[in-house]
């Protein structure tokens, strides 16, 4: 009869933690059948944040691609999830097809006229304003 307190508190701290317990294992299933489902060509990022493409896949290993073609060998279980393909909108178009040299936007804000072979925002001066050569703060 002594031990009935005792056991009647422990069973209060236990079953919360099975609760718990099964609540986690039910998200790591879940987690680990996403990751099964992905295959060659899905964008992923890793736990890490790194971004990459499936371009090989073996039983736990695969091998994903970042954007300057690098190619490297990560644990099938060291990705978070598939990533949301990006949607090219038409001001990613249009700041792809910006030109070096011409004025976008941005550049031309002030309205002000810009001369040839100059850059907007920088002042320069083309005489030398010292009378005696010296420099004084």
């Amino acid at each position: 009869m002594d031990l009935l307190p005792l056991l009647l508190i422990f069973a209060v701290m236990l079953v919360p933690l099975m609760f718990m317990s099964s609540r986690q294992r039910k998200a790591q299933r879940e987690q680990q059948a996403k990751v099964a489902q992905l295959g060659v060509g899905d964008e992923v990022r890793t736990h890490s944040g790194f971004y990459g493409l499936i371009v090989e896949e073996f039983d736990d290993v695969v091998i994903l691609e970042s954007e300057n073609g690098a190619q490297t060998k990560w644990a099938r279980q060291a990705i978070a999830g598939a990533v949301a393909p990006t949607e090219d909108t038409a001001a990613d178009a249009a700041d792809d097809a910006v030109v070096e040299g011409t004025a976008t936007d941005a550049d031309t804000a002030s309205d002000a006229p810009v001369e040839e072979g100059t850059v907007p925002g920088v002042t320069t001066r083309d005489t030398d304003t010292t009378t005696d050569g010296r420099r004084d703060a």
